[in-house]
């Protein structure tokens, strides 16, 4: 059996004809992941989401992390959007929907809702518990965000640091109560340079209130950081273009 990311490949490379093979062949689960491996230009997405049934590519939305889903409905037309969400499971829409109505190039646009969140009085033994359910779904565990009962956020828990306390031990006590956080209105970029900065693996989202809406994380900001590069080497073409066609003015004057 191949690895995932080299399928990912293999699946951008063939043609119309084959992939429909494939869609006869995976799951719209097993899809998903390709999906979220293979680096699709915008237009490709069109093209690839054309060729599968819709209730099969709607399914594949549903079990995608929320933030690259809607990275790929954010390309497609309004229309096509409502299809989609119209089909898949009404968990999956409506978490996809708290994230479509934010700016484009903002942290509330590239955020993720699938995250661990413990309760700031719980014990360990309930943290644990409250991971272990979460796990599966969550796009990185090693982060383990703090609120309080307003869902506020409060601080943050390493999971190491919750292996090695006593499972009677109050999170409160352990975790990490200067979290640095963005607001969900921030620039990606601004973002993207902030984890950077301090290495870190994952930051959360909140609103003025404080709030915890949701997290950024490493694999999402590199993204980022790739578009930004690519967008500077782009300026920069234009200049050196820009700097010969006025050389070439001068020459021939």
């Amino acid at each position: 059996m191949l690895h995932p990311y080299d399928l990912a490949t293999f699946y951008k490379k063939v043609d119309s004809e084959l992939r429909k093979v494939i869609y006869y062949y995976l799951s719209p689960k097993e899809l998903a992941e390709i999906f979220e491996l293979n680096e699709i230009d915008d237009e490709d997405y069109k093209k690839f989401l054309s060729e599968m049934d819709t209730t099969y590519a709607a399914d594949m939305f549903s079990y995608m992390f929320v933030d690259n889903a809607v990275d790929v409905l954010n390309e497609l037309d309004k229309a096509q959007v409502v299809s989609y969400l119209t089909l898949m499971n009404q968990e999956a829409a409506n978490e996809i929907k708290a994230l479509l109505h934010y700016e484009e190039y903002t942290a509330g646009s590239i955020m993720t809702t699938e995250y661990v969140v413990i309760p700031q009085n719980s014990t360990v033994r309930s943290a644990m518990t409250i991971l272990r359910n979460a796990a599966p779904d969550a796009e990185t565990i090693y982060y383990l965000f703090v609120v309080d009962e307003s869902e506020k956020l409060t601080g943050v828990v390493s999971l190491r640091d919750l292996i090695i306390a006593h499972e009677d031990t109050f999170i409160h006590t352990i975790m990490n109560d200067r979290v640095v956080s963005v607001l969900v209105s921030e620039d990606q970029e601004d973002v993207a340079r902030m984890i950077k900065d301090y290495n870190f693996l994952a930051v959360p989202v909140v609103d003025f209130q404080q709030h915890l809406l949701g997290i950024i994380t490493v694999d999402d900001i590199l993204d980022v950081l790739e578009e930004e590069a690519s967008d500077d080497y782009s300026k920069l073409a234009a200049v050196s273009d820009m700097s010969t066609f006025d050389k070439n003015s001068l020459s021939a004057a």
